[in-house]
């Protein structure tokens, strides 16, 4: 039968820290413009087009689903946001405060643009060119 869809986890917080968990829901959700549809710990965030990421807390121990090791130093994945106005984008997260790289052009011509969340995690943006 195979995967039927992706739901992408994303660490924000060390775990306990109730604030900055608050923080990065409206970060999300104002900034990237995920939809809040639940939080229970851990908060499901959808965009209008239904697909969902997940933000959690980061879990020290090894055994629980949620542990991340030390992502700060060994990011280990790749997410990529596609967008239609990536110049309006980068203008967005500047706004936020994050730390944001220049608009670069891709193997295709397609404009790329390397972004962090206000947690450290790493993005990167796509605006593809027909």
């Amino acid at each position: 039968m195979g995967v039927k869809e992706i739901v992408l986890g994303i660490p924000v917080t060390k775990s306990g820290n109730f604030e900055e968990y608050e923080k990065s829901i409206e970060w999300y959700v104002n900034v990237l413009g995920f939809n809040l549809i639940w939080k229970m710990g851990i908060a499901s965030l959808k965009l209008a087009n239904g697909q969902e990421i997940l933000l959690f807390g980061e879990e020290e121990d090894e055994s629980s689903i949620w542990y991340t090791g030390n992502i700060k130093l060994n990011p280990h994945y790749s997410i990529q946001f596609t967008t239609e106005n990536i110049e309006q984008l980068q203008s967005d997260l500047i706004h936020s405060g994050v730390p944001v790289g220049e608009i670069t052009f891709g193997g295709g011509g397609d404009k790329v643009l390397m972004f962090n969340d206000p947690y450290g995690n790493r993005f990167w943006a796509i605006e593809e060119q027909n």
